[in-house]
């Protein structure tokens, strides 16, 4: 079957919001998981190929050149990850535990642990010495099955954890691509603070000028040091960080996609900038002329998650009283809460004293009864 040259985006129904706010150009081919798992398409090494949703990770490991199907592994596998991570920073540490040993587990400091594949931060947690062990295994088990009936378990583990060092510092994540020689092309870089309830881990991510200015050299070192070890082109990646006082620390990798839910496409419905055109030209935006200008601006991608206490079977969102609570609505996508985690996502322009705000936010607040 014959390709043209374009980025061919490859959708699945299980997550929502990047296809609904992707930007408009003629250059992206949109290819559903199911249409590509039923027919004999493949995709060279020097052809543009990127996902939306974490469930098609698998079905596109399968179509593509090895060299990218390998880098997908090493990097999708948080265990293989972290072995590439201990390469890179001497002194990281982690391990491997079984589900069913969490209950007695016991730590002599503060650590992190999470599925070994996951998304949507289920199942994630800090634990320190004194964490109740035996209700955290039901928490998470309970969890884990809420959120694996819309990712599957080649995306969401169920049996096995990594146990790490907490890394200390502030959360980052950094959507860009390696071009066709091999070279880090950085397309947004999003500062993500933490949310009061820990329910709405990722509520908001948002981009500015003091953010690039922070985080863009530290990436860019670590992208040039990675692709080392991975030795890929044409390789899109949505990567996640901490930041202490001195080192920008990768906590996780997502392969072949940028931000999920739309998030990627922020910079965009922001600043005007089309990451999938980039991808396809082997360009990366000029960031210090983007920025001149809006050196004050702050740009947040704003996920309304579903109420915490409340069924979506007898409760419905009050979208307008959300809004109410937004400086500048730049883009508005509303989800079907009933078959997604999520009952809107939002572009927004922002102050920091609203995000401040908005990071206290109690969905429960805007659900309201289906019944008058």
């Amino acid at each position: 079957m014959h390709i043209r040259d374009k980025v061919y985006l490859i959708t699945s129904n299980a997550e929502a919001g990047t296809v609904e706010t992707l930007p408009l150009a003629d250059s992206i081919e949109i290819i559903a998981n199911d249409h590509l798992i039923a027919t004999d398409l493949c995709f060279e090494a020097n052809q543009k190929v990127c996902i939306t949703s974490e469930t098609s990770i698998e079905t596109i490991a399968n179509r593509i050149d090895l060299n990218r199907a390998n880098a997908i592994q090493n990097l999708k596998d948080k265990f293989a990850f972290r072995e590439i991570l201990s390469k890179v920073y001497k002194n990281y540490q982690y391990n491997v535990v079984k589900a069913t040993d969490i209950e007695h587990l016991k730590v002599s400091e503060k650590m992190v642990i999470k599925p070994i594949k996951g998304c949507f931060g289920t199942a994630v947690r800090i634990i320190e010495p004194n964490t109740d062990f035996k209700k955290l295994s039901v928490e998470l088990n309970n969890e884990l099955l809420k959120n694996g009936s819309v990712y599957s378990e080649s995306v969401l583990s169920k049996d096995n954890f990594i146990l790490e060092q907490f890394i200390d510092g502030e959360e980052y994540a950094v959507d860009m691509f390696y071009n066709s020689k091999g070279e880090p092309c950085i397309v947004n870089i999003y500062y993500h603070p933490m949310p009061r309830n820990k329910a709405y881990l990722h509520v908001i991510y948002y981009s500015s000028k003091g953010v690039f200015d922070k985080i863009y050299d530290k990436a860019k070192a670590f992208f040039i040091e990675l692709n080392k070890l991975l030795g890929v082109t044409n390789f899109v990646m949505h990567s996640e960080f901490k930041m202490n006082e001195t080192d920008l620390v990768p906590i996780e990798i997502n392969p072949m996609r940028f931000g999920g839910m739309g998030l990627g496409n922020l910079g965009y419905h922001s600043l005007k900038i089309n990451p999938y055109t980039c991808f396809l030209n082997d360009t990366e935006p000029n960031w210090q002329h983007i920025w001149r200008g809006n050196e004050d601006a702050i740009f947040a991608f704003f996920i309304a998650y579903n109420a915490e206490n409340k069924s979506v079977n007898a409760f419905k969102p009050n979208r307008e009283k959300l809004k109410q609570q937004f400086t500048q609505v730049l883009l508005e996508h509303n989800f079907d809460y009933q078959k997604q985690l999520a009952f809107a996502i939002y572009c927004l322009k922002e102050t920091k004293e609203n995000i401040t705000k908005l990071l206290a936010i109690e969905f429960d607040d805007y659900f309201e009864s289906n019944y008058p």
